[in-house]
């Protein structure tokens, strides 16, 4: 049987054009995006054997984590992506046939790729703890706050909001913790002190963390921080945006983020985030922000 596809692994010299194909969807996968250009391995390619075209990415981050870009799943009416009956058969059994052999605990993407995959470990015997749905948005900076400084309330006035170092990272830890508690924890899979220091210092050493101290008694206290959680191309994705519950409701989150955008309107890039669909109050915040939402994104996690 002659087969019109392949999945296999990306080599070096083909990351340049690896990076063109998924640039104009970049928004959808900034850290599939960061991998390419951080030299990462584990990067495989749907290919058509026919011409060479590459028709979808997929990154394996620690072997568990997958990051995935399947555009030909898009509403797009793309005449490279116009597969036969036969060959959507035949290439959802590459992929599940490539599935099969990890052991996918994690999956991130836009969300018609992220039910494309879900379905396919299901069908493959995997159980799935749970599957979240996400709002994905974006922020080019054209809203009028960038035009200026940034306004300070008077109940800011005695923070002190800069860039995190790994010196930072014994203040940070408490503010990583909650965040991970809250917004990361899944179910029966504690996030132990290990893991949100590792994950933390990860952050501090390869992405951008900004936080807001204030003195409390006679002790410097992180209030509330936001980082950076991937930098592609065109888009530095933002990420682990968390304020202390005692401190909330005082624009504090506010505050940090406006300082993260500036870096990021600096760099030259354009800001994007996803967030929970039934999170009313950060969707509040990152509209009053500039951001307008672009799309779906899915995050689904699976037994190993």
């Amino acid at each position: 049987m002659q087969t019109n596809f392949t999945l296999r692994s990306l080599s070096e010299n083909e990351r340049e054009q690896a990076v063109h194909f998924i640039e104009y969807r970049e928004i959808e996968c900034t850290a599939l995006m960061e991998a390419l250009l951080s030299g990462a391995e584990d990067i495989y390619v749907l290919e058509n054997s026919r011409d060479k075209k590459f028709c979808a990415l997929f990154y394996l981050r620690n072997t568990s984590t997958l990051f995935h870009f399947i555009p030909f799943l898009s509403e797009d009416k793309n005449p490279d992506y116009n597969f036969t009956d036969g060959e959507k058969i035949e290439v959802k059994k590459l992929i599940s046939d490539f599935l099969q052999t990890q052991k996918i605990f994690c999956v991130y993407g836009e969300a018609y790729g992220g039910e494309y995959i879900k379905e396919i470990l299901l069908n493959n015997g995997k159980e799935m703890i749970t599957s979240i749905d996400y709002i994905l948005m974006k922020n080019d900076f054209s809203s009028e706050m960038f035009k200026s400084e940034i306004s300070i309330r008077n109940n800011w006035k005695k923070l002190n909001v800069r860039k995190c170092s790994v010196d930072d990272m014994e203040l940070l830890v408490d503010l990583e913790r909650g965040y991970s508690e809250e917004e990361v924890q899944i179910m029966e899979h504690k996030v132990t002190d290990q893991i949100i220091k590792f994950v933390l210092n990860k952050s501090l050493n390869s992405q951008t963390v900004m936080a807001a101290f204030k003195i409390e008694g006679a002790r410097l206290c992180a209030i509330a921080k936001a980082a950076t959680n991937a930098k592609g191309k065109n888009y530095y994705q933002i990420g682990g945006v968390y304020c202390q519950k005692e401190n909330r409701n005082q624009g504090y989150t506010n505050f940090v983020m406006q300082h993260l955008l500036r870096y990021i309107q600096a760099e030259g890039k354009t800001a994007n985030l996803f967030v929970k669909e039934k999170n009313e109050p950060a969707k509040k915040l990152y509209g009053n922000l500039g951001f307008i939402p672009t799309g779906k994104y899915q995050i689904s996690y699976f037994q190993k």
